[in-house]
């Protein structure tokens, strides 16, 4: 976890990055550092890098050749060695931004780059290099008095409660292409992140959270697509299953592949084609898989929405299951001619 308690601002500068297919160009001032006063200061710091506070998935720069060749990196690296060049670099960062800003939903807006240090990460006393890209701005009255009358003013201004591509570079693991974190709103979960992939270009740390996240969403995946065709399973089994997998993610500190899948599927079957599908997906999605790990809790809040229990029935009626399976029937009515679920139950809310 971050620890902002003691974090100190020593940098800041700003460049202005518009959207290059409009042909938006970028504005680098000749002096692209800002001095920062003590109130500024507070509301950086708390601003700019709270969202990050609880932050549990990291990243590394990622080349193909060599992490050195990583242009952003290399900057970053500048930085680390030393701070005073950080004009310079964030000049070079923000001509690097420009040639990735081609997509529509890109904004222009201003361009940040500032050096910390006396972060805590973990209990670790870390410095590091953040980035933000302001994609909107927030409106904001002021009102101005003069002797005779108030005036009402409507100014546009930087949001400070909410980050839409940030991140957050701590001077941890050089070689490995430095620890990372980042959050990008503006791209879609299923689309190519101009700031993540392309600007950035980051590859997921093959950690604790790495493996819960994949093994959850493996696990949806098994249970949704798999299940019904291979076993013939009916929604109320399927969601039986959804449910037992998110029962175990959340009651248990250990991960153990074997275990999971006996605590999943009752028969021999079942298991070994849930383990098949492992194998594939860690193939298809390029992704190496632990067999033992232990268990993220923030990767299972995060994710936990894949292994949701519902059943839905045409527009009227969202069925939860939260277990008991035997207290669920599926059947057929010939009168009224529709299927129908039976539910037993003691108490009504």
């Amino acid at each position: 976890m971050l620890d902002l308690s003691s974090a100190n601002l020593r940098r800041l500068a700003i460049a202005w990055v518009g959207n290059k297919a409009r042909y938006e160009g970028v504005n680098i001032p000749k002096q692209t550092l800002v001095p920062v006063h003590d109130v500024a200061h507070e509301l950086l710091i708390g601003s700019f890098l709270k969202p990050f506070e609880k932050s549990a998935e990291f990243f590394y720069f990622f080349h193909e050749e060599d992490v050195s060749n990583h242009l952003v990196y290399q900057s970053c690296n500048s930085v680390f060695q030393d701070p005073e060049v950080l004009p310079e670099e964030a000049a070079r960062l923000a001509g690097m931004l420009y040639e990735h800003c081609e997509n529509p939903k890109v904004q222009g807006g201003e361009f940040l780059v500032a050096y910390f240090d006396d972060l805590l990460l973990a209990g670790e006393p870390v410095s590091a290099i953040g980035l933000w890209k302001i994609q909107t701005k927030d409106p904001y009255l002021k009102v101005e008095r003069s002797t005779e009358t108030y005036t009402l003013n409507v100014l546009e201004g930087i949001p400070t409660g909410k980050l839409e591509t940030a991140a957050l570079i701590f001077n941890l693991d050089e070689t490995e292409g430095y620890r990372v974190c980042a959050v990008d709103t503006v791209s879609k979960k299923d689309e190519r992140s101009f700031w993540k992939d392309e600007f950035l270009r980051l590859r997921p740390i093959e950690d604790n959270y790495f493996n819960t996240r994949h093994y959850i969403s493996l696990a949806g995946e098994f249970i949704h697509q798999k299940l019904p065709h291979k076993f013939g399973l009916d929604r109320a089994d399927q969601l039986d299953a959804l449910y037992r997998s998110g029962l175990y993610f959340k009651e248990n500190e250990h991960f153990e592949v074997d275990d999971f899948a006996k605590a999943l599927f009752p028969e021999e079957e079942q298991q070994t084609a849930f383990k098949e599908h492992r194998d594939e997906y860690a193939r298809v999605y390029a992704v190496p898989l632990e067999d033992k790990f232990d268990i993220s809790q923030p990767a299972v809040k995060k994710e936990f929405k894949v292994l949701k229990s519902i059943i839905k029935l045409d527009k009227n009626f969202h069925i939860y299951v939260h277990g008991r399976r035997d207290l669920i029937e599926r059947g057929f009515d010939d009168d009224k001619g529709k299927k129908y679920y039976k539910v037993y139950f003691d108490d009504e809310e």
